[in-house]
């Protein structure tokens, strides 16, 4: 119920609301029932009155970046061939980042060429779920796995539907996962990683290092002259071998100094205060367990950082 509407309509009033009409009074005011104002006036009413301002561009919300949610996707291109070379799969795995991770697999027994593309989409995949992955796109030059992941084409071939239920039982492991085909120019990385696969003859059991891809702006003696720069004349031909097999190990992104991983996901360089504080927010932070030296080197190299005494 309105107060006000209570107080000046009521016939009879007793005790503080008597007071308060009699204060009123001398105001000589009366009470009016307010009515609704529908939406569409007030738009009218802006419409026939407008204002003089800046343009539009001006109101824009200053801060809408914020609203802006920006998904942390993956990005999984894969490949497959038989043929007379033998049977391989290429998969190539790209962070939201932007760190790309190769793999390059060669397979011991025989394979059709879908089979082979059916391979490389599953063994990406798992690959992604061991990283942890959340979301990911999928993208290959097979129309066939495409269509088929997508549910677009029906999974006729006997032999290909075991790899189809294995791939429709790692669907639901991701919060979401999307299948793009794109021509097989487009899928020239992934392809070459196949090819590889095919080309290197390993003992049964043994494993290649990643491979670490560089682009480079000077011919190879001027990086030679810069590594002979930071040491002094003194120094001997043993010394500069030394550092520059060191100096192999790292790499700059960004104007920032990375030392690379054999995972493939570079750790971030860091000294002075910078390793005091990482040390202290992971060993005693809000979520620090007090974990040994060992552990404690470990969990910081799992957070991507590293400098060289950190063992010590």
């Amino acid at each position: 119920m309105d107060p006000l509407k209570y107080l000046f309509e009521k016939p009879a009033l007793t005790g503080k609301l008597a007071r308060w009409l009699l204060l009123l009074a001398e105001f000589d005011l009366e009470y009016v029932t307010r009515k609704s104002v529908k939406g569409r006036t007030i738009a009218e009413f802006l419409a026939d009155h407008p204002v003089d301002g800046p343009e539009d561009s001006d109101f824009v919300f200053p801060d809408e970046e914020v609203m802006t949610i920006v998904e942390d996707v993956w990005t999984l291109y894969f490949d497959g061939a038989a043929n007379q070379k033998g049977f391989r799969i290429g998969v190539l795995l790209i962070t939201p980042d932007g760190s790309h991770i190769l793999l390059a697999i060669k397979l011991n027994f025989d394979v059709t060429n879908n089979q082979a593309e059916y391979e490389a989409c599953i063994v990406g995949m798992e690959a992604a779920l061991t990283l942890g992955v959340e979301k990911l796109e999928v993208i290959g030059d097979s129309n066939l796995v495409v269509s088929q992941a997508n549910g677009n084409w029906k999974v006729r071939e006997e032999k290909l539907k075991p790899y189809h239920q294995d791939l429709e039982d790692l669907i639901p492991h991701f919060n979401k996962v999307t299948f793009t085909h794109i021509p097989r120019l487009k899928n020239q990385f992934a392809d070459a990683l196949a090819t590889l696969a095919s080309m290197v003859e390993l003992p049964l059991g043994v494993k290649l290092c990643p491979i670490l891809i560089e682009q480079r702006n000077f011919p190879a003696y001027q990086y030679v002259n810069a590594i002979d720069d930071v040491d002094d004349a003194k120094a001997t031909k043993k010394a500069q071998t030394a550092l520059r097999r060191l100096a192999a190990q790292y790499i700059i992104c960004g104007g920032k100094l990375y030392r690379r991983s054999h995972c493939g996901m570079h750790k971030l360089s860091v000294n002075g205060a910078k390793m005091t504080r990482i040390m202290e927010e992971i060993h005693e932070g809000v979520c620090g367990p007090h974990m040994s030296s060992v552990m404690l080197a470990r969990k910081i190299l799992r957070q991507g950082y590293f400098w060289s005494i950190m063992e010590a």
